[in-house]
């Protein structure tokens, strides 16, 4: 029996959480053994009022102490209420965190029965479960552990939370928390764990492990704060210590720890840290791995990519380390299995091996001759870089043909964008017609070296989904197709002439019905097309749109040419039934109401699919879920993609715009710079066409009406946008740059004053995205007026206005066409460009921009000032610069634009 006397400390560190601190108090004051327990609260420096809450509830309770210090982090806060406990047991809550009510009383229990060292009980994270590595050893009941070699895993459980410890033995070992440190609880956890002679498991959770969205907890961002790889590494170094004290069993559960804690760390460290760090960094964990087993290392890391590091300490090799891909040129083969080539001991080859290769097929398209199929894709060779070609000679292999073809490596600046080590990863095949044989071929990436070979099967991807119409090349027809696995393969029938072409017809119709018969993924649309196949056969389908609610971009100005001048009947608009835009399109006919039965069964028989923005997401039916559709029905339709764009392409948008993830058959383009970015660096060759945006046409100016409009763009990190609803926010809102700007820019007296003066609005129009955070941004002034886009169109705004403002927007493009003059508010171009994730591209604004450039509130009211006082005039060398940059400026882009989507394939595709 557990007796009437305080039996338990609980100390809980406070530091700024007042949104969560009272249900943290209510849960320790809910425990049921509430009464055998002290409570010590240490308010580190709060500055939100949680210091006020922590001294309410200790006046509530007398078995509560509330202590105030000076900001020392929660390592001192800790020490400082250890050293006051004096009950047999302490246990440690984080202010954020719940204990369920029984936690302290099923610990409590479980450690005097089995008189253990500590108590360890289960611990649930939320609002969502995480799978920690430390809990295999729970949901086996409860047990006593003789030491931490009886469960091993539970080494990664580095927090004293979920825990009741024996104080008596945290004081025998000299065991604190470091302060000033990240993982400061680990330095008392880990040791202890090591050192424990008998360890109670209770198999109940005892702890709720609150995992914020916002990245304020101190585990957040692990690998972005360069503190936090110093002070991972002097816990290593410390734990490294103890090794002398320890058994041969326990110093091999330690080592499991050594190894895999640090491994993000020494794989990241290169590009985080200039030579003279990374050299320290390098002579420690030489010394901390120097003694561990190669294959121990091996086993416990993930795999190839977080090996290296500990390959370099092995090999003393800083060159390795600092710059692995000047080191590793390339990969090796034996007995099937891939090695980074790099000169190594035996004992050190375990450390070499390629534990994952993974080739995705993209594209699937005719040769320039026509008589060969071109495949092209990207590869990733877990731990090899690819900043330049590899050395290693490669080739896509057909099986069922025995035909082998050598591949080309091609640069990637969209895998780049996102790791410089990718850069090289893309490669290419073509394969000629007429050595394929009959039937259907894998496809698999054969790494040729001079100690033998190994291939890897290759997979598909959404793109080459995209690009899987049959092609014809001579007298060989060839569907991209797959199996159940998502192994790409190639299905082939050679045969000449209409004969050809009708078995290749029965061909399809056999695959239509027995996937009708197994009940498949949108069978019944597949019988459906079938079925109406000869009624459509020779209507050359143009389906339209923009956002589902929208008609104001390239898509509808489009519409209207085809419409109207071009009278084509075949041409078909897409648009909500509520959408306020309907009434625009009013009078020119064929709008199709977005999910509607008509919606769907055109769908089935577009020949084009063109829009503006993403087609996938904004032109499916709603029930069509992306995947399934691209996989048994995309392939069937084959309509070819037009992306006419939302704006001028300036920047670098290859991680999103690639042609192998967008698969678009037409890209157009406004200048022959931004044609050549798109068919260089987004892969997009001859099928980029400079043809002007449709809505320039439309773009006639329309100043005078004393009209000044802002237009900044939307930021991704601020919103939960409309396409992604499982996205969240990553910075709040209030308190950022963007919504400081608009304060301080709003908020100003001096172009307020300005306005009055020389009789100015300044409309403010949001971006689409943005539009919910900021609908009490504009001043109740009549200086300043939200603008209303029901009413008028973007288009109409930009035609409208005397003076434009935005930041990086693609809209100064249409104001500089027209001859407004413009200023670019550039207010947080650092962190537009890292937390946004945008990259720059080929236009800098300040070098081919079309106005001055601002970087603060002040700035930009000062440059508004000065447009105001010259009568809104723009200056010869932005009007010279406007010249330079646009192809054409004339009324001509719709037709020419329909031209180029007219030379596509049509119905006999």
């Amino acid at each position: 029996m557990v007796g009437p006397a305080p039996q338990v400390t609980i100390i809980v560190p406070v530091y700024n959480v007042a949104d969560y601190l009272p249900e943290t108090l209510a849960s320790i004051a809910a425990q049921t053994v509430f009464a055998q327990c002290r409570v010590i609260l240490v308010d580190d420096g709060s500055t939100d009022g949680s210091d006020l809450l922590a001294k309410q509830f200790a006046a509530e309770h007398t078995n509560v102490t509330a202590i105030q210090q000076e900001n020392s982090g929660p390592g001192a806060a800790r020490n400082r209420a250890l050293d006051t406990a004096d009950t047999p047991y302490v246990s440690f809550v984080d202010s954020d965190d719940i204990l369920p009510p029984r936690a302290i009383e099923v610990m409590l229990t479980a450690i005097v029965k089995h008189k253990a060292s500590i108590a360890i009980g289960d611990m649930d994270t939320f609002p969502k479960p995480t799978a920690f590595l430390w809990k295999k050893p729970f949901g086996k009941g409860d047990r006593l552990l003789e030491t931490v070699v009886d469960a091993p895993e539970l080494i990664f459980d580095a927090g004293p939370c979920h825990k009741l410890y024996d104080l008596a033995q945290l004081r025998e070992h000299g065991l604190r928390f470091r302060e000033g440190v990240h993982f400061e609880d680990a330095f008392l956890a880990i040791p202890m764990l090591l050192k424990a002679e008998r360890i109670a498991l209770v198999d109940e959770v005892v702890y709720q492990y609150r995992k914020r969205d916002a990245a304020s907890s101190i585990m957040d961002n692990l690998f972005v704060r360069t503190q936090n790889f110093w002070d991972h590494l002097e816990l290593c170094e410390t734990l490294a210590d103890l090794r002398p004290e320890l058994d041969v069993f326990r110093r091999e559960v330690l080592e499991r720890f050594l190894v895999r804690s640090y491994q993000g760390f020494a794989m990241r460290a290169h590009a985080v840290f200039e030579e003279a760090d990374l050299w320290k960094i390098f002579e420690k964990c030489t010394k901390i791995y120097h003694d561990v087993d190669p294959s121990f290392i091996a086993r416990w890391t993930l795999d190839t990519r977080h090996r290296v590091a500990y390959l370099a300490f092995k090999s003393y090799d800083f060159e390795l380390f600092a710059r692995p891909w000047e080191r590793l040129p390339g990969v090796v083969a034996c007995g099937g299995e891939l090695h980074l080539d790099y000169p190594v001991t035996p004992a050190l080859l375990p450390l070499t091996r390629v534990t994952a290769v993974g080739a995705r097929l993209e594209q699937v398209r005719l040769s320039a001759s026509g008589d060969a199929v071109k495949l092209s894709g990207h590869m990733v060779v877990n731990g090899l870089p690819m900043r330049s070609p590899i050395r290693t000679p490669m080739g896509l292999r057909v099986r069922g043909s025995g035909l082998t073809v050598p591949v080309t490596l091609e640069r990637r600046a969209d895998l780049k964008a996102g790791d410089d080590n990718r850069e090289w990863s893309g490669f290419s095949a073509e394969i000629p017609a007429a050595k394929l044989r009959n039937g259907q071929h894998s496809l698999r990436l054969v790494f040729m070296t001079e100690t033998g070979q190994a291939s890897r099967q290759c997979l598909i991807s959404a793109a080459y989904l995209r690009d899987a119409a049959a092609k014809l090349a001579g007298d060989t027809w060839i569907l991209p197709t797959f199996t159940a696995r998502e192994n790409a393969e190639l299905l082939v029938q050679r045969q000449a002439g209409a004969a050809g072409r009708r078995k290749w017809q029965k061909m399809m119709i056999r695959k239509d019905l027995r996937h009708a018969a197994s009940r498949r993924p949108f069978w019944k649309h597949r019988l459906l097309r079938l079925v109406t196949a000869p009624l459509m056969a020779r209507r050359d389908i143009w389906l339209i749109g923009e956002r589902k609610d929208t008609a104001q971009d390239n898509s509808s100005h489009l519409f209207r040419h085809l419409r109207t001048v071009e009278r084509r009947r075949n041409v078909y608009y897409l648009l909500t039934k509520d959408s306020p835009d309907r009434q625009r399109l009013r009078g020119l006919g064929n709008v199709v109401t977005y999910d509607s039965f008509r919606h769907k069964f055109l769908m089935l028989h577009a020949t084009k699919l063109i829009n503006s923005y993403d087609i996938d997401a904004y032109m499916l039916p709603t029930r069509w879920e992306r995947s399934p559709f691209l996989k048994h029905l995309n392939w069937r339709i084959g309509s070819s993609r037009v992306f006419l764009q939302h704006g001028v392409t300036e920047k670098d948008v290859s991680a999103g715009l690639h042609r192998g993830r967008g698969a678009f058959d037409l890209f157009v383009a406004s200048s022959h710079r931004e044609a050549e970015y798109i068919s260089k660096d987004l892969d997009y060759g001859d099928m980029v066409k400079t043809t002007g945006m449709p809505r320039f046409d439309a773009l006639t100016p329309d100043r005078g009406r004393r009209r000044i409009l802002f237009m900044p763009t939307w930021r991704t990190y601020l919103v939960t946008p409309s396409y992604n609803s499982a996205a969240r926010p990553r910075v709040a809102f209030q308190g950022s740059a963007y919504q400081v700007f608009l304060s301080e820019l709003f908020g100003s007296e001096r172009l307020r004053q300005a306005l009055r003066e020389h009789g100015y609005v300044l409309e403010f129009l949001p971006h689409y995205e943005m539009r919910s955070l900021l609908t009490d941004v504009v001043p109740a002034d009549d200086c300043f007026a939200m603008a209303d886009q029901t009413s008028r169109t973007v288009q109409d705004a930009l035609r409208q206005c005397d003076l434009f403002i935005t930041d990086y927007s693609s809209t100064a493009f249409d104001v500089a066409y027209v001859g407004t003059p413009l200023i670019y508010a550039q207010f947080d171009a650092e962190e537009f460009f890292t937390i946004g994730g945008y990259r720059k591209g080929y236009f800098e604004a300040r070098e081919d921009g079309f106005g001055p450039v601002c970087e603060t509130a002040e700035e930009t009211v000062e440059a508004i000032v000065r447009y105001l006082e010259n009568g809104c005039v723009r200056e010869d060398e932005y009007t010279r610069r406007v010249a330079d940059f646009f192809a054409v400026q004339d009324r001509n882009n719709c037709q020419r634009v329909a031209t180029a989507i007219a030379a596509l394939p049509g119905p006999q595709r």
